[in-house]
């Protein structure tokens, strides 16, 4: 189950729980509650799995940039070798080549940089989510462990 959905669900659970008479304090189901902490304990591991798979993926779209790249950079070398025998031919083959290597290597920064920014921009995502939860996990914990106190000394 999403983290999110389980956070609006406790957050319910709270909202709608049977208020203690004369007081601020609300009762709340030990076992729903506990049952809603272990769900989110359990999606948590499976946010950090996709974060991770985010990354992975974000080294293959590198690699793959590369050897797109070192495959263009091989193919220029390739095509200069070839006309070698002319020397006009060699100078605009080397002008081409050394432009094709130019646009090889700034698409793979481009590539690079973007791959870098998605997998960030996915992981601050994944990192503000994770945050909110314990954030809420602690609220709802320190609340619990508060309103425990308040009733044991009455």
């Amino acid at each position: 189950m999403n983290s999110d959905k389980l956070l609006e669900d406790l957050e319910s659970l709270v909202m709608n729980a049977s208020k203690v008479p004369f007081t601020n304090k609300k009762m709340i189901e030990e076992e729903e509650l506990l049952q809603i902490i272990d769900d989110l304990k359990e999606s948590m591991p499976a946010e950090l799995e996709q974060s991770k798979k985010v990354l992975a993926e974000k080294d293959k779209i590198i690699a793959d940039a590369q050897h797109h790249a070192d495959s263009m950079v091989a193919q220029a070398k390739d095509y200069i070798a070839k006309l070698t025998e002319e020397s006009e031919l060699v100078r605009q083959a080397q002008k081409r080549a050394n432009q094709i290597i130019l646009d090889a290597n700034q698409s793979s920064e481009e590539l690079k940089s973007s791959s870098i920014t998605y997998a960030g921009d996915v992981l601050k995502y994944v990192e503000s989510t994770l945050e909110k939860t314990l954030s809420s996990i602690k609220q709802n914990r320190d609340s619990l462990l508060q309103s425990n106190r308040q009733d044991e000394t009455k």
